[in-house]
């Protein structure tokens, strides 16, 4: 990846994992922190941050493909390192969820029942159940989208990406429009949300081909409007209805299409010569490892909050704080100790491969 907008992307990043990490910190504190709230029901709009992860996600998979089409080693190559990226990480959460499960199952998926489909976990397969790693849905549709994106750098010519990324959005559209199979499969398939992983990729073209200056102030604005837009339709036409979680195509209208416009002003920003490179980038980097663990950081501390919780609320300014910095210094350590040198192994493995 070119370091044009290297800085940028991971603040993103970091921007994008504490938003969601806010937002199950609201869970945590409803569950764990007595009768008394600090965090309102607006803080459900943390959920943003997986868009924007999605739509980073498409924008990245072209850009580290340039030169890679209708190259079957280069297409091996990118497939691997996805993998490499995605699943040695998330095994080793998903394990230490599963003993948590197999010691005491009713600690595991309660909003299903405790239902856990272990095979489909650990493979990132569609289920009607959640994974043991409960934001591993979201890994489900990554690997989906690096499937596909693998079979089009194996037959498509690159000048013909964004025609096929066209192609696929009006196929996801024709499905919804035409079938209604309750398969998880095919929910996954037609499911709205791989459009944001497309217009993510669409954003990257046009990053390409156009060159054209646009003023940092009015980037700036665009920003600020898009998270403005965003949070207003969502607390007056859904949160202040009842209505928490969103999806579809509502979430790719409220979410998606904002993230998208965010993104992109972050990498022209990066381009026009203004990044950022600070403690949120840091984070940016060790997103990943925040992401899967965090989760599990928060039940525990949850748990032991519950031990002397109150339902006054000077208990809550102590504990959410603790309970954010936290899930960054285990995400952190992740990083640094368990993502790095799994992934690093993956790359030895690849060498000896190559060798062979």
């Amino acid at each position: 990846m070119k370091s044009i907008f290297l800085y940028n992307i991971q603040l993103l990043r970091g921007i994008a994992v504490l938003l969601v990490v806010l937002f199950h910190i609201m869970s945590v504190e409803r569950k764990y922190g007595g009768k008394s709230y600090l965090l309102s029901n607006i803080t459900n709009f943390g959920m943003i941050g997986v868009d924007i992860f999605f739509v980073i996600s498409g924008f990245i998979m072209v850009v580290v493909t340039q030169g890679y089409y209708k190259n079957i080693k280069k297409a091996f190559e990118f497939l691997y390192n996805r993998i490499a990226r995605i699943y040695p990480t998330y095994w080793f959460y998903t394990l230490l969820v599963l003993i948590v499960y197999l010691i005491k199952p009713t600690m595991v998926n309660s909003s299903q029942g405790n239902r856990v489909d272990i095979l489909a976990s650990f493979l990132l397969l569609p289920s009607d159940v959640l994974p043991l790693v409960m934001v591993g849905w979201t890994l489900i549709y990554e690997m989906f989208f690096y499937i596909i994106f693998f079979l089009m750098l194996l037959f498509l010519p690159q000048k013909h990406l964004f025609k096929a990324l066209i192609s696929w959005i009006g196929f996801i559209i024709f499905l919804n429009l035409t079938f209604n199979y309750n398969n998880p499969y095919f929910r996954l398939i037609s499911d709205p949300l791989t459009i944001e992983f497309i217009l993510g990729s669409i954003m990257a073209i046009c990053f390409y081909k156009v060159n054209k200056k646009v003023s940092n102030i009015f980037l700036i604005v665009v920003v600020i409007f898009s998270f403005v837009i965003s949070i207003f339709i969502y607390y007056n036409y859904f949160l202040s209805k009842g209505v928490i979680f969103i999806s579809g195509w509502d979430r790719v209208a409220v979410f998606g299409v904002p993230s998208v416009c965010i993104v992109f002003a972050f990498v022209l920003l990066e381009r026009n010569g203004i990044s950022i490179n600070f403690i949120i980038t840091k984070i940016g980097d060790a997103s990943y490892s925040i992401y899967l663990s965090h989760l599990l950081t928060l039940n525990v501390i949850g748990r032991i909050w519950s031990k002397f919780s109150t339902n006054s609320i000077w208990d809550n300014y102590i504990m959410l704080p603790i309970l954010l910095i936290s899930s960054i210094i285990v995400g952190m350590f992740s990083y640094k100790y368990i993502e790095k040198p799994l992934i690093s192994y993956a790359k030895k493995i690849k060498i000896c491969m190559r060798s062979k």
